[in-house]
């Protein structure tokens, strides 16, 4: 596909949303002006040939890391359809600010999309990871098989912010690992012997003393003791 170098500060024309019935741009601007509240206005985005109406599910808010659904009613210039059938197209996110050089943050492929009376018309499913400003591109070119081709090659910029969602305001935090009862035995008794290591030495109980007649060298000395007296005493007898 030959598309156009990438624009994305060229001007826009914002106008209304577009519905297939065929009218001029100027006459469908008119009415939605007047038929359509300013909650509910969508983004649309004109170039000489054709023009786009950007829708984003729900009530075009789309939410950080939320999937949101993404639809463009390509219509030519008259207000007649451009099924995706009919449109080589794709559909680049870049994130805010960005330059012509920066490559997209997101490239979701396009399938056909019916809603709003609308029957195959681009859309996709985009999920934006932060809350911010992005830029979204559609850019195509009639497919190759057309003889008679009914809009040039077209690329369109559509600014987006998008608000904070449920997943990014709940930041989810990692469980932690349970120990088994194999590790939670090991940390115990290093817990212990840690405990055990800091703690300083209890001295052993005093020993009671021994009595004096168990002592070996008391008994050889009060043995010898009598002898000597016995001995003297037998001496001592004959002569009285």
């Amino acid at each position: 596909m030959s598309l156009p170098k990438r624009r994305l500060n060229q001007p826009t024309t914002p106008l209304p949303l577009l519905k297939p019935l065929g009218l001029g741009w100027s006459t469908l601007a008119l009415l939605g002006s007047v038929a359509l509240p300013p909650a509910i206005a969508h983004q649309v985005v004109t170039t000489e040939s054709v023009g786009a109406t950007l829708h984003i599910e729900p009530n075009d808010t789309p939410r950080a890391g939320e999937a949101s659904q993404v639809w463009f009613a390509l219509t030519r210039q008259g207000g007649d359809i451009i099924p995706l059938t009919d449109c080589d197209c794709q559909l680049r996110v870049y994130s805010q600010p960005t330059t012509d050089a920066a490559d997209p943050l997101l490239t979701p492929p396009l399938s056909p999309v019916s809603a709003e009376g609308y029957s195959g018309i681009p859309g996709a499913l985009v999920t934006f990871p932060e809350v911010g400003a992005y830029t979204l591109v559609l850019a195509g070119a009639p497919q190759r098989d057309q003889t008679d081709p009914s809009f040039s090659p077209f690329e369109l910029s559509f600014d987006v912010t998008v608000a904070t969602g449920s997943s990014a305001s709940q930041p989810t935090t990692a469980a932690q690992p349970q120990p088994s009862d194999t590790e939670a035995t090991e940390n115990q008794s290093v817990e212990t012997g840690e405990a055990t290591a800091s703690q300083p030495p209890v001295p052993p109980p005093p020993q009671p003393a021994q009595p004096l007649w168990q002592n070996p060298a008391v008994l050889v000395i009060l043995i010898f003791g009598v002898g000597v007296i016995w001995g003297i005493c037998q001496k001592r007898s004959p002569k009285e």
